[in-house]
């Protein structure tokens, strides 16, 4: 399945061959583009220039060039109202899309797909005396045609996901990445000889457009030969975006590069997009669609980025395309489930949901396990103002200022509140599912059997990932604790979300499953850096549901910030 590349530069290739078309999604993407300078590009077959290549090995150098981000403040035509509508992306330019389950480039070099052009591999600066790779999710440890690596990262992580681990051995900048050849190799059924890559003029691409998300800086590169490379660097972003750069935003990245890169596009072999450091280091992307260059954009992709917090058959910080309307790796996540018979919210919050709640003047989750000190199920917060530690809105009651649950409630229709790192620490909320019982005069949570639940569901809303954890502590000392708590994450979103996991889905950090016939809470725990903040709101609380279509719910107007609340 893997062939030898001559040049040494394409280790392992990721074989899946099938030939490529057109993509004509008519899918949503959030992410916005980059706008660089005006560019027309030609959509169509390209005509290839084919030659040998010198044998050496790949060189990268130190040089880089940050995106132009020139936004357009005009379009052409007349607009019918007082906002110029954005215009839309050009899909005729889309080239790759995982989630249409492309496994090759559609270059335009290779129509028949006789040469690979278009072939996803990776590559590492081994040859050059470096020790860096590119490794993979465990889908990749099969090598079987029934079990292709690119078939399965496709179906499970939405795209090329991989760790860049970055070790520089005799090098002064390490280096690891993936890339495609534009035109192929030559002689591809010959098994017994060194592929020798084919060149292309792609100039005609005017630039080229990256969808991906990363959790460092990432460098996109042109290769004009096996030594001579141009390149843009790549912000790194845990949201997918689709960045769109032209051939002009392109600078030298060796000192081979003598030329322009839209003059080294008229004969080049690849495309590739790799990471660097000059310290040993790891990092994560995930690559999801590529475009010829149009400053619109050219690939529709649908869904969000979620980010292994756990390790869960994936490695911690794995980034995985989620889409709108598919399940989480702990639950069902279906805030964004298609419009048709879909089931409310409120139907699988039987325990806690607000909008019910207040009209009953009832403020805390029912849970059906209370010890007899009616003390279940009443909302609590943990954490250290001089660590970490949650900011309540403050709301106006007649002429005075107050921060009680039941105004919170009525404001913001959930438990609404701001997480704030004064250091890199752990804060959240949490109820007690049985009560509390008294020793003297203290009182510590009681123990329950919640297994009868089956699980969990929750809606929310929040500006940063959180996790739903389930309690045995009975010394208050959850942040010191939580590592031994079984979660599951709840994914970022400012749209009302909802997620239904059952109790085997909840594992700890070490993967200890969960025991629902004897824990004391359920904890909403969010980790931060030092200084930063987040919103969040708890909306509904229920047991286990199947539940996979959960009506649309729309944004929240206190995580999106779009609702005035006064934070003290």
């Amino acid at each position: 399945m893997f062939r030898r590349i001559l040049w040494g530069m394409i280790p392992t290739l990721l074989l899946g061959v099938v030939a490529c078309s057109d993509d004509t999604s008519s899918d949503s993407f959030t992410a916005s583009p980059v706008y660089g300078e005006s560019c027309s590009s030609v959509i169509g077959e390209s005509s290839s220039s084919v030659g040998p290549a010198p044998e050496s090995s790949d060189a990268v150098g130190t040089s880089s060039s940050e995106i132009a981000q020139n936004s357009s403040s005009s379009v052409a035509g007349e607009s019918s109202s007082s906002q110029i509508e954005k215009p839309k992306k050009n899909k005729s330019a889309c080239m790759w899309n995982a989630s249409k389950g492309d496994y090759l480039v559609n270059t335009r070099l290779d129509p028949d797909s006789t040469h690979y052009a278009g072939l996803w591999y990776n590559f590492g600066d081994d040859p050059d005396g470096g020790m860096s790779t590119v490794v993979f999710p465990d889908v990749c440890a099969f090598e079987t045609p029934e079990y292709e690596c690119m078939e399965n990262l496709l179906e499970l992580y939405g795209g090329y996901s991989g760790a860049a681990v970055l070790e520089k051995g005799i090098l002064n900048e390490a280096f690891a990445g993936v890339g495609f050849l534009v035109a192929g190799i030559e002689n591809p059924d010959d098994y017994y000889t060194e592929h020798i890559p084919r060149y292309g003029d792609i100039s005609s691409w005017g630039g080229i457009c990256v969808t991906y998300a990363a959790d460092r800086d990432m460098f996109l590169q042109l290769g004009a030969d096996s030594v001579t490379f141009y390149e843009v660097k790549l912000d790194k972003s845990l949201e997918f975006v689709e960045k769109c750069v032209p051939w002009s935003e392109f600078v030298g990245a060796t000192a081979t590069a003598t030329s322009t890169a839209a003059e080294a596009a008229k004969r080049a072999h690849s495309i590739r997009i790799m990471m660097k450091s000059t310290e040993k280091t790891r990092g994560h992307f995930n690559i999801t669609a590529i475009g010829e260059y149009d400053r619109w954009g050219a690939c529709e992709v649908d869904g969000f980025a979620e980010v292994v917090t756990k390790t869960n058959g994936a490695e911690i910080g794995t980034i995985i395309l989620r889409s709108s309307s598919s399940s989480g790796v702990n639950g069902s996540s279906s805030s964004l489930a298609p419009s048709g018979d879909c089931v409310s919210p409120e139907s699988v919050s039987e325990m806690w949901y607000v909008p019910r709640a207040v009209d009953n003047n009832d403020y805390h989750v029912e849970t059906g396990l209370d010890n007899g000190s009616e003390t279940s199920g009443y909302w609590f917060s943990f954490g250290d103002e001089d660590v970490a530690y949650i900011k309540w809105p403050v709301v106006q009651y007649g002429y005075e200022y107050d921060a009680r649950t039941d105004l919170i409630m009525r404001s913001c229709n959930g438990i609404c509140g701001t997480f704030k790192f004064v250091k890199e620490s752990v804060t959240g909320i949490g109820f007690n599912i049985a009560g509390v019982v008294f020793h003297g005069h203290n009182e510590v949570p009681d123990f329950a059997d919640a297994s009868a639940w089956g699980g969990l569901c929750v809606t929310y809303a929040s500006e940063m990932d959180m996790d739903v954890a389930m309690s045995n502590d009975t010394t208050y000392s959850y942040a010191e604790k939580m590592a031994l708590m079984p979660r599951v994450l709840l994914p970022k979103s400012t749209e009302v979300k909802t997620v239904c996991s059952k109790w085997s889905d909840f594992v700890t950090y070490a993967g200890t499953p969960s025991n629902p016939t004897q824990f004391a809470a359920i904890m909403f725990v969010a980790y931060g850096n030092a200084g930063s903040e987040s919103k969040f709101n708890i909306i509904g609380v229920g047991k286990y549901d199947d539940a996979q279509n959960v009506c649309k719910q729309g944004e929240d107007l206190f995580v999106s910030g779009k609702k005035g609340m006064t934070i003290q």
